[in-house]
């Protein structure tokens, strides 16, 4: 839904004081322009607005580049999750981030402890729990733009459930069928894990994938957004590994080298409907691929070697339809195991 004049050209002279050096300004002309009652479309824009703003802060003043950015991702990413669809959300969201990759800023990127020799907040990149999303939308966005560039003394895991919706082919001749996938992920437990895959999730990499590996009474296999076969993917970010081994800086490897440490040990377990991440047989390989265990499967066997970092909540039973689907037996020029109808990750919505 396209903002209101009114909302425009709050928007359009915040943009302009900011360019102009007056960040503070700026910020005031957004908060002036909130009510609670706005649009949607209204409510993106002032607060995209407000992280295109931290974002100049960052760039003009080294000394508090670090908060500001991290403020910007804050807002960048409450706009997007209003409306996960908006393109200008997602490519200012991306922007910022390869600033920050630029600069070797990792504000809550990874869920990392540490962060250029201090704390990092944890789960910045995160929504507010589903309890409280209406409040988050519609009582405390103005809020948000309010406090642009205080502090977050307080920053803590928001948002860990995401929402698969997964469109497939039950059978030969069969109609398509959409559901939903809800996933409640523990990014106590599985720290990096959670992390790579919630960024993935909000930078929309998962979007349109498929899943390539269909195994009946054993699991559903996705994620691969590189090469679409199960050869491709990467960790979200620099997590101390390229392909498995240990590296000192990003600049070790490409970023499609980016590999997670192992969390293995978490002491989760290979229960039905729950989801772990897909790697080689080697140590620290995991990457983007992950994969869904139906109702009817418990593989024991991958307990203490591919880490467990969530459950699913609702829509097993979709997840177990899925695993039943008509697959290639390997005779042909598709792998064995590839369903002979695509499953599509129609969409990966921070919830």
């Amino acid at each position: 839904m396209p903002a209101s004049s009114k909302v425009k050209d709050a928007a359009s002279k915040a943009t302009t004081a900011s360019e102009s050096g007056d960040h503070d300004l700026a910020l005031s002309l957004l908060r002036d322009a909130w009510s609670d009652d706005l649009k949607k479309g209204d409510q993106v824009l002032l607060i995209r607005t407000a992280g295109t703003v931290h974002m100049s802060r960052g760039q003009a003043d080294e000394s508090i580049r670090r908060q500001a950015w991290k403020d910007a991702r804050k807002s960048l990413e409450k706009a997007q999750r209003i409306d996960s669809g908006n393109k200008e959300t997602r490519r200012q969201l991306n922007s910022l981030m390869s600033m920050m990759d630029e600069s070797g800023i990792y504000v809550g990127r990874g869920f990392s402890m540490f962060a250029n020799g201090e704390p990092t907040p944890f789960g910045l990149l995160v929504m507010f729990v589903s309890g409280i999303i209406l409040l988050a939308i519609f009582g405390q966005s103005r809020e948000i733009i309010g406090n642009i560039g205080e502090e977050d003394s307080n920053a803590a895991p928001e948002g860990d459930t995401v929402l698969m919706t997964v469109s497939y082919y039950p059978h030969q001749g069969a109609q398509k069928v959409t559901d939903d996938i809800e996933i409640q992920l523990y990014p106590d437990d599985s720290p990096d894990h959670v992390a790579s895959f919630v960024e993935h999730v909000v930078n929309g990499m998962y979007d349109g994938t498929s899943f390539h590996r269909v195994i009946d009474n054993f699991m559903i296999q996705g994620g691969d957004f590189q090469n679409s076969d199960g050869t491709g993917g990467y960790a979200s970010g620099f997590f101390g590994y390229c392909n498995g081994q240990p590296a000192a800086s990003p600049q070790d490897c490409s970023p499609t080298s980016y590999t997670l440490p192992d969390e293995a040990d978490n002491g989760l377990i290979h229960e039905s409907c729950t989801i772990s991440m897909a790697k080689t047989s080697q140590a620290n390989t995991g990457g983007s691929q992950f994969f869904l265990i139906p109702e009817d499967s418990a593989p024991e066997w991958l307990d203490g070697k591919h880490t467990v970092f969530g459950s699913i909540v609702s829509g097993c039973d979709v997840v177990t339809s899925i695993s039943e689907v008509p697959t290639h037996d390997g005779s042909g020029n598709d792998p064995a195991d590839r369903p002979i109808n695509p499953v599509v990750l129609i969409s990966a919505v921070l919830q």
